[in-house]
């Protein structure tokens, strides 16, 4: 194809998208004939004669050796080595041609020959011959071959393929065969696809007795990154006691005690935990359990007061994505906070037929139970609720006759309610989050009745408040929640519009609100959880039409921030609205 360009001065310029081809072809060509051919390379036993221009300009490798300030630029022969002859021709083809041969015999040799010469090309066109090969079986070796050649695009490639196929990966041979310093650098990542921490220890333990003498001494370096909080005790002293080497066997309890003692006075024992904040906290892509706590339901048809409060709990499977129901709450109740603390999840007050409610229950994930623990000091729906330095903070809501500024933290160790502070702007059916040990509080409803943009953090160790820019949108009955060092305000309601899809941002770094995605369908009263460094979105109710009272939803969504998208997942079991999410 030829295209033209008008030039008053010079004419019309045409150009060909064929000549580079056909200009390469009769190089190759004269390559074959030994035409014009300025210089032999030797490669092990072999010759080659090639023009010096053309692989000058193929790679800085030959650039330097051929053309620059280098002896071999001016010799008519040069030796290549580090390079066997088979792989070399196949290289130099590709300079010619522009076509390489790559198969699974020859893709490595001819990667770090590639690397070698530095033809990026080549590299590359091998990377990805690679990354189609690999499997739970190979990634190993092709994570060790990456990191020995310093190929850092198909380190990354493999090394996250390592990641998400952990649990395959670590039963396999070649994981065995690591060396110390790859297993801690892998067992250290928050990237692991894990059921639980067990098979992180259970996956050190099995490389260390691969080769108990030589890997003994090793045990404490390994075992480094092992969040040992998060073990099962029971299950582990079992584990250790079945050692039959009685020397791995002290070191091991030693660790152990070590790790998991617990301190006599409760302070110290919180200090520590806050020291060893990683080590309680489940990696990131561990598996983990939304759960979807009250609300309210209304169906298809229902009048505005046939709203029914809910006490149904259910929990969704972030690894095989469905909802199942668990234990249902002592006492059904909406506009409730929910908030998850040191491995259980926390309901606090909320309504129920224009009751509200100070009371507040816990659950346990291992007993499947919920049980009462203290009630606040004022009762309260539509407050805001989040966990913050061992402790649970319940601000404002509706108390009643009026709207609550205080602030109130439980204690769980001493099983008590303190009032600790009071907030700037009394606010209800806002959103509230807990980041870097600040929590933020996002929109709501005025003592006027007016929905609102304002935004201000609290610190709860100086108690004092500060404003942050305002939302884009009058926002009430929002979800909020902390991913990637950013806030998240999403959905919510407002007297103008109704029901809302828009997504607003805060970056604490550059201190603005920007919009983001929408969510496909508007939600008002909607629950909002970050987990595996994605958003979900879960339940509220749509606009109202003509006047009729709007249905809740079932739909849950999902936020993907590095495509700036949502897609729905599957659905809860009973549609609600103004309940809400925690994550264990």
């Amino acid at each position: 194809m030829e295209t033209s360009t008008p030039n008053k001065s010079i004419g019309t310029l045409h150009s060909s998208d064929q000549h580079a081809q056909l200009i390469l072809a009769q190089i190759n060509t004269m390559r074959g004939q030994a035409d014009l051919c300025d210089v032999r390379l030797v490669v092990g036993d072999s010759q080659f004669a090639v023009h010096r221009l053309v692989l000058a300009a193929s790679s800085p490798y030959f650039a330097a050796l051929l053309s620059g300030g280098m002896s071999e630029s001016s010799k008519e022969v040069v030796q290549i080595l580090g390079v066997e002859s088979s792989i070399f021709q196949l290289l130099l083809d590709f300079i010619y041609t522009g076509v390489v041969s790559i198969s699974p015999a020859n893709v490595q040799e001819l990667l770090t020959a590639a690397d070698m010469l530095q033809l990026t090309e080549v590299v590359n066109l091998c990377s990805d011959f690679l990354k189609g090969q690999i499997d739970a079986s190979n990634c190993i070796g092709f994570f060790q071959f990456s990191e020995q050649i310093s190929c850092h695009e198909l380190l990354e490639f493999t090394e996250n393929y390592i990641h998400t196929h952990f649990l395959q990966v670590q039963s396999g041979e070649e994981f065995l065969a690591l060396t110390k310093e790859q297993l801690v650098r892998l067992l250290r990542s928050e990237e692991l696809s894990i059921e639980d921490e067990y098979q992180v220890f259970g996956a050190a333990m099995s490389w260390i007795l691969k080769d108990l003498v030589q890997r003994r001494r090793h045990v404490v370096e390994v075992l480094d990154p092992v969040r040992f909080p998060l073990l099962p005790p029971q299950q582990l002293m079992k584990y250790i006691e079945g050692i039959p080497d009685f020397n791995l066997r002290v070191a091991l309890q030693t660790l152990l005690k070590e790790y998991c003692e617990v301190s006599k006075s409760p302070k110290e024992s919180k200090i520590c935990s806050f020291i060893q904040t990683c080590k309680v906290r489940p990696r990131r892509k561990a598996r983990k359990y939304l759960y979807a706590i009250g609300g309210y339901t209304r169906l298809q048809g229902g009048r505005w007061s046939d709203s029914r409060a809910l006490s149904c709990v259910e929990r969704f499977d972030t690894f095989s994505q469905y909802w199942t129901t668990v234990s249902s709450l002592h006492q059904a109740r909406s506009g409730l906070g929910v908030t998850s603390l040191e491995g259980l999840i926390y309901a606090i007050g909320g309504e129920k037929d224009s009751m509200i409610f100070d009371c507040a229950e816990c659950y346990d994930p291992v007993t499947k139970q919920w049980a009462a623990v203290a009630s606040m000091n004022h009762p309260r729906c539509g407050l805001g609720v989040c966990s913050c330095f061992g402790g649970i903070y319940a601000l404002g809501g509706w108390i009643g006759a009026e709207i609550g500024n205080s602030i109130e933290r439980f204690d769980p160790v001493e099983n008590i309610w303190q009032i600790v502070g009071s907030m700037v702007v009394p606010r209800y059916y806002f959103g509230c989050c807990e980041m870097q040990g600040l929590i933020y509080v996002i929109g709501g409803i005025s003592n006027e009745g007016m929905e609102l943009r304002a935004c201000d953090v609290y610190n709860p160790i100086s108690k004092r408040w500060t404003a942050l820019p305002p939302m884009e949108a009058r926002r009430a009955y929002l979800g909020v929640a902390a991913l990637n060092d950013c806030i998240y305000a999403v959905g919510g309601w407002n007297e103008r519009e109704d029901a809302l899809n828009s997504v607003e941002k805060y970056s604490v770094e550059e201190e603005k609100w920007v919009e983001v995605a929408a969510m496909k369908l508007p939600r008002a009263g909607v629950s909002v959880v970050a987990v595996n460094g994605f958003l979900y979105a879960a339940g509220g109710r749509a606009s109202s039409q003509d006047f009729s009272a709007p249905v809740t939803s079932d739909s849950v969504e999902v936020y993907n921030p590095h495509t700036d998208s949502w897609t729905e997942i599957g659905n809860l079991i009973t549609s609600r609205c103004e309940g809400g999410v925690a994550v264990l």
